[in-house]
């Protein structure tokens, strides 16, 4: 298992590297970081459209396999809208970096990570949600693909 700096050691990592007048280049490391978040949020939200646009075209179908099938869909659904609101609120939320508090280099940059971090944390939980809301709405596509005859509706 891989140990991570703490903030204040990375903060001074980062502070030796760049030189406490290099504030130039590291708010362009640090934007480059919440580029990446950006970036790795919008897959993500991505992923929620397709899933819930999956659900609009076949959900029918897929909760026509039973009563287990139906909670499994709804449930997933769910996950994966509740990930999307995680991940607009918690990730894509706008905070900019020159408005994050210090009083010098140092506290400026350890609260500019704090701020990243916990986005990075956001992030993991919201992906963790839609996987478990995937995983919710897969089983219940097994559960339509081992009773294919199953859907009690008339057909259209």
């Amino acid at each position: 298992m891989s140990t991570h700096l703490r903030t204040q050691a990375e903060a001074e990592r980062i502070i030796k590297e760049y030189g406490e007048a290099g504030f130039r280049p590291i708010m362009e490391m640090l934007e480059r970081h919440f580029l990446v978040l950006h970036n790795r949020a919008q897959v993500l939200l991505t992923l929620c459209g397709i899933i819930v646009s999956t659900t609009g075209f076949s959900g029918r179908n897929i909760a026509g396999s039973g009563s287990v099938a139906q909670v499994l869909v709804i449930v997933g659904v769910l996950l994966v809208l509740i990930s999307a609101g995680v991940v607009c609120w918690g990730v894509l939320h706008l905070r900019w970096l020159t408005m994050q508090p210090g009083d010098d280099m140092r506290s400026w940059l350890t609260g500019s990570l704090r701020y990243r971090d916990f986005k990075t944390r956001t992030y993991r939980a919201a992906l963790f949600v839609m996987l478990c809301g995937l995983t919710a709405y897969v089983a219940a596509i097994i559960l339509m693909l081992l009773n294919p005859h199953a859907p009690a509706y008339p057909s259209r």
